[in-house]
C-alpha cells in the first residue's frame, strides 16, 4: 500500500464494519483493505469458500469505480478521436479486423486471470524499437477493458519523447505526466475522462527536461501509487527498451510488462537484448503483432503464464 492509505484508516475501517448502518462507509479505506486482503487472493481461492472470494472481488471492482468516480469528479472529458479505423480496434465492427480484436480481448482474458492470482494492478507494454505496434497494443487492451464493468482503467503515455498514445487520444490539451513529473500539476487536472465506457487518459504532456531525469524521482512511484489504488488497473505505454535508460526507471513502479513483437520486422538479435532487459518476475509475456492470419482467424498472442 503507498502512503495514501496509512494502517490507522485500514484498522478503523476493520473495527467499524459490524457497525455499517450506523454512517457513511470510509471509501478510500474500504477500497485499501479490500486490495491488502486481494495480495493472498491467490491462496485465498483455495483454503476458502470460492462464493465468499469471488464475491470479494466483485466488491473489489464496485468500490474501486466508485473511488475513481469520486476523486475525477469534474475532471476534464474528451471524445476519443475515430477517424483511424485500424487505431480503434475494439470499438467497431470490421470483419476484416476480426481476427484482432478477438486476439485483444483473448489477451484481455489471459491478463485478467493473472490479476485474479497476482493481484496485477498495473502492466508496461513495451517493445525493443519504435514502430512494432506497443502503442497500438496499449490503447485497444485499454479499451476492452474499459468495455468490462466497474473495472475504471487508466492509459498512461510514458513515452515522453514520441508520444505515440497522445495522438492517438487527440492530443487532449493537458499538463499531462510531465507536469506532474516536474511537480506543477495535481493528478485530477492531468488526466482528463474519455467518452469511452470506464476509460481514464494521461497525456505525455510536453517538457524540456530529460525523461530519465523526470522518471528517476520519487515522483513517478508516488503517482502510481496514487493510480493502482484509483484504478482497477493502469496501462503504461512505455518508450522502446533497447538504448533508453526510460524503461528500467519506469518498471520500478509496475507490477508486469508484456514486450510488443512485430512480425518480419523485429530482429532475433534485437528480441534477446530485450528480453535481457526485462526483470524476469516481472515479464508476463510477448504479443506477437502483424502475424499471417491463421486459418482459424485468429493472429498469435501468447502472455506468458
Amino acid at each position: 500500500m503507498s502512503k495514501f492509505f496509512d494502517e490507522t484508516r485500514i484498522a478503523g475501517h476493520a473495527a467499524g464494519t459490524a457497525q455499517a448502518d450506523a454512517g457513511p462507509v470510509d471509501l478510500e479505506a474500504a477500497v485499501a483493505a479490500l486490495k491488502k486482503s486481494g495480495q493472498t487472493n491467490g491462496s485465498a481461492l483455495k483454503d476458502s469458500d470460492p462464493r465468499k472470494f469471488f464475491k470479494s472481488i466483485e466488491e473489489n471492482d464496485r468500490l474501486t469505480a466508485e473511488l475513481a468516480a469520486k476523486r475525477l469528479a469534474g475532471c476534464v472529458t474528451i471524445r476519443l478521436p475515430r477517424n483511424e479505423e485500424k487505431s480503434f480496434l475494439v470499438t467497431q465492427y470490421n470483419p476484416s479486423m476480426q481476427a484482432a480484436v478477438d486476439a485483444y480481448r483473448t489477451l484481455r482474458t489471459r491478463l485478467t486471470k493473472r490479476q485474479v492470482k497476482n493481484g496485477l494492478r498495473s502492466l508496461a507494454i513495451s517493445s525493443a524499437a519504435q514502430g512494432e505496434g506497443k502503442t497500438l497494443t496499449a490503447f485497444n487492451l485499454a479499451l476492452c477493458y474499459a468495455r468490462m464493468e466497474n473495472f475504471p482503467v487508466l492509459v498512461v503515455d510514458a513515452d515522453l519523447r514520441s508520444q505515440g498514445m497522445s495522438r492517438l487520444l487527440g492530443e487532449p490539451t493537458s499538463g499531462g505526466l510531465a507536469k506532474i513529473l516536474e511537480g506543477g500539476c495535481d493528478y485530477k487536472s492531468a488526466i482528463v475522462a474519455t467518452d469511452f465506457g470506464r476509460l481514464y487518459a494521461l497525456p505525455a504532456g510536453s517538457t524540456t527536461s530529460s525523461p530519465p531525469e523526470l522518471f528517476s524521482g520519487r515522483t513517478w512511484s508516488e503517482f502510481m501509487g496514487w493510480a493502482t489504488e484509483t484504478f482497477r488497473l493502469v496501462i503504461v505505454d512505455t518508450p522502446p527498451i533497447l538504448n533508453m535508460a526510460d524503461f528500467e526507471l519506469l518498471m520500478t513502479a509496475c507490477d508486469g510488462a508484456i514486450l510488443v513483437v512485430r512480425s518480419r520486422k523485429t530482429a532475433s538479435a534485437s528480441l534477446s537484448k530485450t528480453v535481457a532487459e526485462v526483470d524476469p518476475a516481472k515479464l508476463i509475456g510477448v504479443v506477437f503483432n502483424a502475424a499471417d492470419e491463421q486459418a482459424n482467424g485468429y493472429g498469435y498472442y501468447s502472455p506468458a503464464g
